[in-house]
C-alpha cells in the first residue's frame, strides 16, 4: 500500500515546528496503516480494548444508541484525529466508533502512548492538545442544540465542519466534503431528516449554500460567523505550553 502522508503531522505543522526526532517518533507511533471499509468498526462499545487510533485517511464517527433505534452522533473524526484518548479510564470503549468512509487506522496500544510521554513529554502533550479540541467542539454543539434555533443550529455545524477540514489538507478551497446523509446530520444535532431536508433546501434557495454532494459550500461564511458568534476552535490551538 502506499505510504500516506501524516494527516496529523499536517494539523501540528500549522501550529508549531516539529524537530526531527519528533517527526521521527510521529511516523513509527503511526506505524502502518490498516484500512477500513464504510461501517467497519474501529471500536466496539461491547468489545474490550486497550488500544487508541489515529485516523490515517478518510471519516468515522461515535454513535450512541438507546431503546427504539435511536441513534445520536457524538463525535465527528476526520484523518489526522485519535480516537479513543477519552476512554484510557475505562476497560471497555464507551461508545460504538465505526468508519464513515472507506479510509486507514493506525492501532496503538496504550503502552505505547505512555512510552511517547516519556520519551517526546512535548509531542505527547501536543497529542493531548489536538485531541481536547473536539472534546470543546462537542461541548458547542451541546450549547448549539440546547439554545439555537434549528437553522442556527445547523448553520453552526456546517461551520465546525468546514472549520475542521481546513485543518487536515494543505489545498485550500471553498468546498468542503460531508459524508453524511441527511439522517446522519440530524442524528448529530437533534433533528430528524425531514426537517434537515427542510432547511438544507431553505438555505440553498437562499443562495446561502451550494450543494453538490458530497460537496458544500457556504457562499457567505464570514455572515455565518457574525450571525452565529461562531469560534473556529481549530485554528486557535495553543500548544505552546508544552515544552
Amino acid at each position: 500500500m502506499k505510504q500516506l502522508n501524516s494527516a496529523f503531522l499536517t494539523r501540528l505543522n500549522r501550529h508549531v515546528t516539529l524537530d526531527s526526532a519528533e517527526r521521527d517518533a510521529m511516523h513509527r507511533l503511526e506505524g502502518t496503516a490498516e484500512p477500513r471499509s464504510k461501517r467497519d468498526p474501529v471500536f466496539a462499545a461491547d468489545r474490550p480494548d486497550d488500544r487508541i487510533a489515529i485516523l490515517r485517511s478518510g471519516w468515522a464517527a461515535s454513535r450512541v444508541r438507546s431503546a427504539g433505534d435511536q441513534t445520536t452522533i457524538t463525535q465527528i473524526y476526520m484523518a489526522g484525529d485519535l480516537i479513543g484518548l477519552s476512554d484510557l479510564g475505562f476497560r471497555l470503549p464507551q461508545h460504538e466508533t465505526t468508519m464513515q468512509t472507506d479510509g486507514t487506522v493506525n492501532l496503538l496500544s496504550r503502552a505505547e502512548l505512555c512510552d511517547l510521554g516519556q520519551s517526546h513529554p512535548r509531542l505527547f502533550a501536543m497529542l493531548l492538545s489536538q485531541s481536547s479540541l473536539d472534546a470543546t467542539a462537542m461541548n458547542d454543539r451541546l450549547h448549539a442544540i440546547t439554545r439555537f434555533s434549528a437553522e442556527d443550529r445547523l448553520m453552526h455545524f456546517l461551520l465546525s465542519i468546514k472549520s475542521k477540514t481546513e485543518q487536515t489538507t494543505e489545498q485550500t478551497s471553498d468546498r468542503f466534503p460531508l459524508p453524511f446523509s441527511q439522517k446522519e446530520i440530524g442524528d448529530a444535532l437533534g433533528l430528524t431528516d425531514i426537517y434537515v431536508n427542510r432547511l438544507l433546501r431553505g438555505l440553498q434557495k437562499a443562495g446561502q449554500l451550494v450543494l453538490s454532494r458530497p460537496y458544500i459550500r457556504i457562499t457567505d461564511r464570514a455572515a455565518w460567523e457574525e450571525r452565529l458568534n461562531f469560534k473556529d476552535r481549530y485554528a486557535c490551538l495553543d500548544v505552546n505550553w508544552a515544552c
